[in-house]
Parts: C-alpha cells; sequence; structure tokens
C-alpha cells in the first residue's frame, strides 16, 4: 500500500497519517443534518459533500462533472490497488497451505485440521479474494453442524415421501428436500453433495420401513441438535419458500435508519402478516 495518501508529490518517506491529516479524518466523519428527498437526515460531512458534488454535477456544472469524474477514478485505483495487494497476499498464503497439506497427506494419510483449506481460498484479480469455507475451528464445527441437519432433512424427505405419497411422479418437492439443497448450496463446494449423491441416499432410504424411518428420522435430528416429536413433519416446500422470499425484506426493513426498533417490528409484522395471507402447510 502507498504510504502517500494518493499524492505522488510526496516523498516516500513522508509519514502516511500526522496530526493534520487526523484532524482532517476526524472532521469528515462529523455528523451534519442534511436534506435528502425532502427529508431532513443525518450524514457525515464527507457523506454530504459528496452528494451535493454529485448533485452539482447532474445539473450539468462542468466543473463538478470533471471534479467528480477524477474522484471516481482515483477512487477505482486505490480500490484496484487495494485488491492487488490483497492477491498477492493470498496467492501465497494459498500455495503454503497446498504445500502444507500435500505433506501432511504424504505422512499421514488425510489433510490436516488446519484452515483455511487451500481449495476455499478464492482469488480472482478483478474482485479480490473470497474465502468460502471455514476460516477457523468454530467455523468448522458450523459446517460440520450444516453437514448433520442435511443428513437430517434428507432422512426427514424419505419419511414423509413414505407418509404423504410424495414418492408418486409429478408430486412436489418436499419441505425437508428443498431445505436440505438450500443448506448444501452454503456449503464450501469441496464439501456439497452432488445430485448423484442425494438420490443415492433417497434411494436408499426408500427402501426402509416407516418404523425403521421413523426411528431414523429422530435420531438424525438429535444428532444435528434438535429435538424433534417422533413423526413430526416440516413445512411444505411452498410455505417455506414464502419464507424465504421475505427475507431481502426483512433485512431492507431493519437497515432503514429512518426506523426506530419498534418501528421496524411492526413494518416486520405487517411484511410477514400480507406475505403469509393464504399461506398452507
Amino acid at each position: 500500500m502507498s504510504k502517500n495518501n494518493g499524492d505522488n508529490n510526496l516523498d516516500d518517506d513522508t509519514p502516511a497519517m500526522n496530526a493534520f491529516w487526523e484532524l482532517v479524518e476526524a472532521l469528515g466523519k462529523t455528523k451534519v443534518t442534511i436534506v435528502k428527498d425532502g427529508q431532513p437526515t443525518e450524514a457525515s460531512i464527507e457523506s454530504a459533500v459528496l452528494q451535493r458534488l454529485a448533485a452539482s454535477a447532474l445539473k450539468g456544472s462542468v466543473q463538478s462533472i470533471r471534479q467528480f469524474n477524477e474522484l471516481q477514478r482515483m477512487a477505482a485505483e486505490n480500490k484496484q490497488r487495494d485488491i492487488n495487494s490483497s492477491v498477492t497476499q493470498w496467492r501465497a498464503i494459498r500455495q503454503a497451505q497446498r504445500e502444507r497439506f500435500t505433506d501432511h497427506m504424504k505422512k499421514h494419510g488425510c489433510e490436516p485440521l488446519d484452515f483455511p483449506h487451500p481449495d476455499d481460498i478464492w482469488i480472482d484479480d478483478r474482485t479480490g479474494v473470497q474465502i468460502r469455507g471455514p476460516i477457523d475451528h468454530d467455523e468448522y464445527i458450523t459446517m460440520l453442524n450444516t453437514k448433520r441437519i442435511i443428513d437430517a432433512c434428507l432422512w426427514q424427505d424419505a419419511l414423509e415421501r413414505r407418509m404423504n405419497g410424495l414418492h408418486r411422479e409429478g408430486a412436489p418437492p418436499s419441505g425437508g428436500l428443498l431445505l436440505a439443497e438450500l443448506l448444501n448450496q452454503a456449503l464450501p463446494r469441496r464439501e456439497q453433495l452432488r445430485g448423484g449423491d442425494i438420490v443415492f441416499r433417497m434411494m436408499q432410504r426408500e427402501a426402509l420401513s416407516k418404523r425403521q424411518l421413523l426411528t431414523e428420522v429422530r435420531q438424525a435430528w438429535l444428532d444435528a441438535g434438535y429435538v424433534i416429536k417422533r413423526g413430526a413433519t416440516l413445512r411444505s416446500s411452498s410455505y417455506i419458500l414464502r419464507i424465504l422470499h421475505m427475507l431481502p425484506d426483512a433485512k431492507r426493513i431493519c437497515d432503514t435508519d429512518d426506523l426506530d426498533e419498534e418501528q421496524q417490528m411492526q413494518a416486520l409484522q405487517d411484511m410477514i402478516r400480507q406475505r403469509m395471507v393464504g399461506a398452507t402447510d
């Protein structure tokens, strides 16, 4: 990372931050009240200034347009510089992890319990680095529990197919199968069940008696940390889809700064009540 805050005229030995720049930074974060969309709202000075500049540019001010475009260019360059630095560091980390995993496999016949797994380090020169897997032991335990829940959902699917005749051609997927697939997509790619794996489990479990399925389902949920009444069923796939469709709106409501906590709760209740009208199991 550059030490000169983007000023190419400064010497490389100049400290990146001093008392003056710390004051500038603190002043930029000071909150002021501005009018946005006809309503007073709180914003930092730096945000207010940029919004004024953008508004002036939209009105056709040539100078504002040039200033705004220059700021956008500098922001893009700084972002790419950060991405390049991160990519370089993580390529070295991934290579070291691959070597460590290879050595451990040769010596012990299994992969080490080390994080992150090299296959979970995704690097893109344009967008940067993503870790698509456990980053520490706690996340690893969470991943294992997710896999247990997926297995319980597939057991649940087998039971409900037996109980409700969902094995017939053209029947909708059960809620258990839908949840299993959704959770499966949340796993690191190397840990995901492939389509053939899911079908094979379904075929194996369809051959069991209802009594065996009742026992296996309850045990699978216990292994995942849930006490489920013997013979209980999940909500239907259509009901679960209704819930999933609510999540973006629920997030939007919770992220709205204009509403206090009580207003957010009321808005969530109203949204749920409206969306769930006519919902059936």
